[in-house]
C-alpha cells in the first residue's frame, strides 16, 4: 500500500515538472497515471490532487471545458470526504477560470467563499494565490480599493513566507492597479521591487514578463530608449524559456518603440517577428497556451499583418519605376504585379498570373510550386499543360531529376534552352515530364527574406523559346509572386485560425454556460441553490405582485435523515437526496420551484396560485407523495419531513421575511408530530 502510494506521489510530482517545463503531454499522462493509482488506493486526497493537475492541464491549453470538469470532480470529491484543503484549492482554481472565461463576479463568488473558509492551517501560499486572484478580479471590475487592498494583503503573505515568486507576481498586480489609477511613478515603483524579488529566484519566466510590463509601462511613458533596453532583455530571457506568447507581446512593444525612434529597419524586423510568434501562439491556441476570452481581438490584428508584408509591394515597385521607361515590357509587369498582389486567394492570384503572362511569354507548362515542410515535398497544387488545367503533382526534395527541387535547393534560376542536351549542368539523370516533352525551361525561386516559399516555373516544347531577356523579365516579376503567395498563404492561414478559433469560442461558450450553472445550482441534486432561489423567487414576487397571486413558501426538513447516512453510508444518502429532489419536482408544476438550501432541507415554492386553499393542497400533495417508499443506491425507505409554509403577501413582502417565517413555522412541526405541515402564525 505504501509503495502505492509512492508511485502515485512520485507519477504526480514527475507530471508537475513536466508542466513547467511545458512538456504538456508528458505531464498529462504522468497526471492520469497518478489519478489512476491514486483511485485504486482509494486515496481520495491523492485523487482530489490528480484532479485538479489535469485541470490545470487543460486550463493551461485552453480546453476550458474539461479543466472545469476536472476541477469540478476535485471539488466534489473533497466535500464529500471533508478535504477542506483541497476544496478551497479546487474553488481557487475555478475562481481562476472565470477570471480566464472573463466572469469576474462569479470569480469572485468561489474566491471569496475560498477566502472565508480559510484557517490558521492553510499554507500561506494558497492563501496568497487566493488573494492575488480576488485583487485582480476587483482589478478587471474597475474596484481599484479593493484590488489594492487584497493584492496588499497578498504581498505581506507572500513575504512573510519569504514566498519570492508569488510576492512578486503581487508587485505586477498592484503596478497594474496603479496604472489603473494613473499613478505611473507608483506602477514604476511596484514593478523595480518586482524585478528585484524576480531576480532572487531561478525563474528566467517570471523576469521576462516581468521586464516585458516594465518595457510597456516605459514606453507609455515615452521613455523610448529604456523600454528598448527593458524589451531587449525580456526577449533574451523569453527566448530561453521559449515563451512564444511573451516573445510576441514583447516584440509587438519593441516595433512601436523603433517606430518612436525613426528606425524603421528594425520596426519592420520587430513586427515580423511579432507576427511570426503571435501566428505561432494563434496556432496552438486549441493546444497550447490560452488566450481566453480576448480571442477575437487577437483574430483582428491577425487579420492586418498582410498589410505590413504589402508594405514592400511599393518597394518593389520603386525599383522596377525606372525600369519601365526602358523597357514597355516591364511596364507590364509592374501591372501584373499589382494585379497579383492585390489578392489574397492562391487561385485567384494563380489565374491572373496565367492569363496575363502568356500575353508575354509562350509556354506550354505553367505551374508554382509550394514547399510543404510537414512532407518535405514540392507541390503544384495546380498547374498549366498544354492549356488545361491540372492539380496536385507533388515532388520529393531527394528528386535527383528535377529543375524544380534544383532551383529551390540552390536558391537560384534555371534556364534551359535545350533540355536534352543541358539537363546534366544540373540533374545527374534526364527529367521525366508528363504529357509533351518540353525542351525549354525557366524555373526561379519564390524568396521572402531568406526563406523560400517555392518556385515557379514556365516550359515550351519548341528548342531555345527563352533567353536572358526572357528570365530577367520573370525574375523582375518573381517578387511580385511571392509577396502575393505570401500574403495568400497567411490568409489561408488566418482562415483555419478563424475556424479553429471559432471552435474555441465555442468550447468558452459551454464552459461559460457551465461554471453559470454550477454557481446557480446545487452540485449533488442539480436544484437550484439558496442564489438561484432567490433569483427566481424575487421574480416570482414581481410576477404575483402585477397579477395579484398569491406565492407559497414551504421550507422543507427531512426527518431522522441522519440514520441513514449511519445505515447505509454517505453515498447511500447522497444518492437518497438525489432520489427526494427528482420525487419533489415530480409532484410540483413546472412552474414551480424547488431548491436545496442545506445537507437535508429543501425550499419550494408555488407560483400562480390564487388563494391559500390552492397552496395547502398542493402541501397535501406532496406530504402523501413523499410518503410513498424511495429507491435508492439498491435500498428502500420511507422518509418524513416537516413542513412550514409561509404565503405572500399574507406573510411577508420580502424573500427573507418569507424563508424566515417558514422556517420557524416548520420548526413548530418538528416538534409536535412530524410529517405534517402548518401555515405560519
Amino acid at each position: 500500500m505504501q509503495y502505492g502510494r509512492g508511485a502515485a506521489d512520485a507519477y504526480l510530482n514527475i507530471g508537475w515538472c513536466q508542466y513547467h517545463l511545458t512538456e504538456l503531454a508528458e505531464a498529462y499522462t504522468a497526471f492520469s497515471k497518478a489519478l489512476e493509482t491514486y483511485d485504486l488506493l482509494t486515496d481520495s486526497e491523492g485523487a482530489c490532487k490528480a484532479l485538479n493537475a489535469i485541470g490545470a492541464y487543460f486550463h493551461e491549453i485552453s480546453q476550458l471545458d474539461k479543466a472545469i470538469d476536472y476541477y469540478t470532480q476535485s471539488l466534489d470529491r473533497a466535500r464529500k470526504h471533508k478535504l477542506q484543503y483541497r476544496e478551497l484549492v479546487a474553488m481557487t482554481n475555478i475562481g481562476e477560470l472565470c477570471l480566464s472565461l472573463g466572469n469576474p463576479k462569479e470569480g469572485l463568488d468561489y474566491l471569496l467563499k475560498a477566502y472565508e473558509l480559510q484557517n490558521d492551517q492553510i499554507l500561506p501560499e494558497l492563501s496568497t494565490v487566493i488573494l492575488l486572484n480576488i485583487a485582480q478580479a476587483f482589478l478587471v471590475l474597475g474596484n481599484f480599493a479593493l484590488a489594492q487592498e487584497f493584492g496588499e494583503k497578498a504581498y505581506v503573505i507572500s513575504t512573510d513566507a519569504k514566498d519570492l515568486v508569488n510576492a512578486a507576481e503581487v508587485k505586477e498586480v498592484l503596478a497594474r492597479i496603479a496604472i489603473g489609477e494613473e499613478k505611473y511613478v507608483e506602477a514604476e515603483r511596484h514593478l523595480k521591487e518586482a524585478l528585484r524579488l524576480a531576480s532572487k529566484t531561478e525563474s528566467p519566466r517570471l523576469r521576462g514578463q516581468l521586464l516585458i510590463a516594465h518595457g510597456e509601462l516605459l514606453l507609455e511613458r515615452e521613455r523610448v530608449e529604456e523600454a528598448v533596453v527593458s524589451l531587449h532583455e525580456a526577449i533574451e530571457l523569453c527566448e530561453t524559456t521559449k515563451s512564444k506568447n511573451k516573445l510576441y507581446r514583447a516584440y509587438e512593444n519593441l516595433a512601436r518603440a523603433m517606430e518612436k525612434l525613426g528606425d524603421l529597419p528594425k520596426a519592420l524586423d520587430a513586427y515580423k517577428k511579432y507576427s511570426h510568434f503571435r501566428t505561432e501562439v494563434l496556432r496552438e491556441d486549441t493546444a497550447q497556451k490560452v488566450r481566453s476570452i480576448q480571442v477575437q481581438a487577437e483574430i483582428d490584428r491577425a487579420q492586418q499583418e498582410a498589410e505590413i508584408y504589402r508594405l514592400r509591394n511599393t518597394e518593389l515597385k520603386e525599383k522596377t519605376d525606372a525600369l519601365e521607361q526602358m523597357n514597355r515590357q516591364i511596364v507590364s509587369i509592374s501591372e501584373i504585379g499589382k494585379k497579383v498582389t492585390a489578392s489574397l486567394n492562391f487561385k485567384a492570384i494563380f489565374y491572373t498570373l496565367y492569363e496575363n503572362l502568356k500575353q508575354l511569354i509562350a509556354y506550354d507548362f505553367f505551374g508554382i510550386a509550394l514547399y510543404n515542410d510537414e512532407r518535405n515535398e514540392l507541390v503544384y497544387r495546380d498547374f498549366y499543360e498544354d492549356g488545361e488545367i491540372k492539380h496536385g503533382r507533388n515532388i520529393q526534395l531527394d528528386a535527383d531529376n528535377s529543375f524544380t527541387v534544383w532551383s529551390f535547393l540552390n536558391r537560384k534560376p534555371v534556364l534551359i534552352e535545350h533540355k536534352d542536351k543541358e539537363y546534366s549542368k544540373y540533374l545527374s539523370r534526364p527529367s521525366q515530364t508528363m504529357g509533351n516533352p518540353c525542351q525549354s525551361i525557366v524555373s526561379l525561386p519564390l524568396l521572402i527574406e531568406d526563406r523560400v516559399l517555392g518556385c515557379f516555373m514556365v516550359q515550351h516544347a519548341s528548342v531555345k523559346a527563352y533567353s536572358d531577356s526572357h528570365m530577367k523579365l520573370l525574375e523582375a516579376l518573381a517578387p511580385y509572386i511571392a509577396i502575393a503567395i505570401e500574403n495568400s498563404l497567411i490568409h489561408d492561414r488566418l482562415q483555419e485560425l478563424n475556424t479553429a478559433l471559432s471552435e474555441e469560442k465555442r468550447r468558452l461558450e459551454r464552459a461559460t454556460l457551465k461554471i453559470s450553472h454550477l454557481a446557480n445550482h446545487d452540485t449533488l441534486t442539480g436544484l437550484p441553490n439558496r442564489r438561484l432561489l432567490f433569483e427566481l423567487v424575487n421574480k416570482a414576487i414581481e410576477s404575483a405582485h402585477r397579477t395579484g397571486d398569491k406565492l407559497g413558501i414551504a421550507f422543507i426538513d427531512l426527518d431522522d435523515f441522519k440514520p441513514v447516512n449511519d445505515l447505509y453510508g454517505h453515498a447511500a444518502g447522497d444518492s437518497a437526496l438525489v432520489a427526494m429532489s427528482e420525487r419533489l419536482k415530480s409532484l410540483l408544476r413546472a412552474s414551480d420551484i424547488v431548491a436545496r438550501v442545506g445537507g437535508d432541507e429543501f425550499i419550494a415554492v408555488f407560483t400562480n396560485v390564487k388563494d391559500k386553499a390552492a397552496i395547502e393542497a398542493t402541501a397535501h400533495k406532496l406530504l402523501e407523495g413523499c410518503a410513498a417508499p424511495l429507491s435508492f443506491s439498491g435500498n428502500t425507505r420511507s422518509f418524513a419531513f416537516s413542513m412550514g409554509i409561509a404565503v405572500y403577501p399574507d406573510d411577508g413582502q420580502s424573500i427573507d421575511d418569507l424563508i424566515n417565517k417558514a422556517d420557524a413555522a416548520m420548526y413548530s412541526v418538528k416538534r409536535a408530530d412530524k410529517h405534517a405541515f402548518a401555515f405560519t402564525g
